[in-house]
């Protein structure tokens, strides 16, 4: 226990003690968000579409871990039930839906990707139109 204590009292004195870096730019064009005027949400995403293209592909990452979670736990219900037929139901119906889920996460994403390239757009750089583009 004392040699827990005095790591963990010890590791943030370490990383408070790290040395100031005074560099000098060399490059007048270092702004990291050089269009900071326009929709800018997050440094890098400088338009509404590449936000959004950002929060979908997110969206679909949650979903299939989420997915992939209750199918294991369905797993663990099911060796864990000691074959009670109850348990091993549940768990059976349980692996099912998360399969099911998994499927529906995997079509959404196989559609919506589908949809976009039949406008010639892509999940990854969504480029949503802008009144100037149409003049």
């Amino acid at each position: 226990m004392k040699k827990i204590l005095g790591f963990a009292s010890a590791f943030p004195a370490l990383l408070m003690s790290a040395p100031q870096v005074f560099a000098q730019a060399t490059n007048d064009n270092l702004n990291p968000c050089p269009k900071a005027g326009q929709f800018s949400v997050l440094c890098g995403f400088n338009d509404l579409g590449a936000v959004l293209g950002f929060v979908i592909t997110i969206a679909f990452i949650i979903a299939v871990l989420i997915a992939l979670f209750f199918l294991i736990w369905g797993g663990i219900k099911w060796i864990t039930s000691g074959g009670d037929k109850g348990g091993v139901e549940a768990a059976r119906n349980q692996i099912i839906a998360a399969v099911i889920g998994l499927i529906i996460v995997f079509l959404a994403f196989f559609i919506l990707n589908l949809v976009l390239g039949l406008f010639g757009l892509s999940l990854f750089s969504l480029k949503l139109p802008n009144i100037a583009d149409f003049k």
